[in-house]
């Protein structure tokens, strides 16, 4: 992966030792510096980020137009898919 070290944050955490030593294990057998294998760790986890298969929004296409003056998809589309917000 490219990064670009100018926008990196600095993080630092304690780890079981047993963890540390397959880390490094596994940062020595693929040649990569540590840092690069707990980048890679941190983004495969978070990769599983799951999507609600029942959300509005996947069934709500076409939208398209509704035929009235008044009526603006693009900027409602929020009240259209989930209905009036609550102020």
């Amino acid at each position: 992966m490219l990064y670009v070290e100018c926008c990196m944050t600095l993080v630092q955490a304690q780890i079981p030792e047993g963890e540390y030593r397959l880390l490094r294990q596994r940062a020595v057998a693929l040649g990569e510096p540590m840092k690069e294998i707990v980048r890679l760790a941190i983004h495969a986890y978070l990769q599983d980020e799951k999507v609600n298969p029942d959300d509005p929004l996947f069934r709500a296409f076409p939208l398209g137009s509704s035929g009235k003056r008044d009526h603006h998809v693009a900027r409602d589309h929020d009240e259209h898919l989930y209905g009036k917000r609550s102020r």
